[in-house]
């Protein structure tokens, strides 16, 4: 059976040949956009070619069309000429002020991910689709980082009247000369403004009105990413703390010092220091408790698990937020249904003898795949869910694809 599989972020499919189809017995397109014309569509129809895509545009077949294609972050700005271009950002794309007709020169722009525009756009871009969610910026408005911290520093650079953050906005310097911030006016929206206790009633002026404000006590220090509370994170960052990601608490000394803690991700904190944990001051996503007897792996790109793993683990071993988990073909199914829990992981590699076992245990996990008995080594494999291997199968892949 003569095969062809195509993955590409856009697939332009309207000069397909007919011949090109008939040469395989099952095509399949993965695409991000799959850019069709009624001759086309019409083709794929006839030859039953099985199509994955998150946007399917419909375009005649004589309008020439450049595709643009961006991965990350993106922005159109007053001078961009979008005239015959088909954009599609897979991540972020900033609209600036002023461009309202650049905005409308593209052919077509689909978003997979977020767009930040001017509030005064809404609703105004026809050629314009998001898979995600559209955030509006006061018109007017100068675009801060995610996570900026507000300072003498910046007070001293600003130039505008008016500042948005997308992320949280921090003003956790108690020493900031807030009578020079009011003085020149300054206006902040933000999505959420985390502030130190005491500058709130002086600065609360300068906040939009439907801002989420988070009040924190004087000396909280800001960290960007998960933590391990250990007392050298005491040490360098303070006892009160704001942390954007999770928080893995395993350490009586450190928590003992700990007065504060804020935290936009999950809290792990080990069963026994449960009731010294209950004696702070906190806020948190989710907290999780966790038992020391049980082990616990997250966060890897990949693991390979073992009977000698599980051995180590006397009440079972819990694997969260991995890319891959690979299971070896010594574990037997009770070893995996009474020691073994997986969850939030991407793909689950096993044997076909543990497949079973793994559909039970495993949650919130993308894909459950069967290892290959003659493949020694799992973790070399491709991640790529739709690749093939056999010499009758033709695999493409490619940013951008023409048919």
């Amino acid at each position: 059976m003569k095969r062809k599989i195509i993955n590409a972020a856009i697939c332009d499919a309207r000069n397909v040949a007919e011949e090109s189809l008939a040469g395989y017995d099952s095509i399949t397109i993965n695409a991000g956009a799959l850019i069709n014309g009624a001759r086309s569509k019409e083709l794929l129809d006839k030859y039953a070619v099985k199509v994955n895509a998150e946007n399917i545009i419909e375009v005649p077949d004589d309008q020439k069309i450049i595709m643009q294609n961006i991965n990350g972050k993106g922005e159109i700005g007053p001078d961009a000429d979008g005239t015959g271009v088909y954009l599609l950002v897979n991540g972020k794309l900033t609209i600036a002020e002023g461009s309202l007709e650049a905005v409308r020169s593209y052919f077509k722009i689909t978003v997979n991910g977020k767009v930040l525009m001017p509030a005064g756009y809404m609703g105004r871009f026809p050629n314009l689709s998001v898979c995600g969610r559209a955030e509006y910026y006061p018109d007017g408005a100068a675009i801060l980082k995610a996570f900026t911290r507000i300072d003498d520093l910046f007070i001293a650079r600003a130039s505008r009247s008016l500042y948005y953050c997308s992320g949280p906005l921090f003003f956790l310097d108690t020493g900031i000369d807030s009578e020079k911030l009011l003085e020149k006016g300054f206006r902040f929206a933000a999505r959420k403004i985390v502030i130190a206790e005491s500058l709130l009633g002086r600065l609360l002026p300068l906040f939009d009105e439907e801002t989420e404000l988070v009040r924190v006590p004087d000396g909280t220090r800001f960290i960007e990413g998960a933590l391990e509370l250990l007392p050298k994170a005491i040490r360098k960052y303070g006892t009160k703390l704001y942390v954007h990601g999770d928080v893995m608490i395993q350490n009586a000394e450190a928590l003992s010092s700990l007065e504060y803690l804020y935290a936009d991700g999950t809290v792990s904190v080990n069963t026994e220091l449960e009731d010294a944990f209950d004696e702070i001051e906190s806020v948190c996503r989710e907290l999780k408790l966790i038992d020391p007897a049980v082990g616990y792996i997250a966060g890897r790109p990949a693991v390979r698990i073992g009977s000698a793993m599980l051995d180590t683990c006397p009440k079972g071993l819990e694997v969260d937020d991995c890319a891959r988990v690979i299971l070896s073909a010594e574990l037997t199914e009770k070893e995996v249904l009474e020691k073994l829990r997986i969850t939030g992981c991407a793909m689950v590699i096993c044997p076909k003898e543990l497949e079973s076992a793994v559909s039970m245990i495993a949650d919130d996990v993308a894909m459950i795949r069967v290892s290959d008995p003659g493949r020694e080594n799992d973790e070399d494999e491709s991640q790529d869910p739709f690749s093939e291997s056999d010499e009758n199968t033709q695999v493409i892949t490619a940013p951008e694809y023409r048919m």
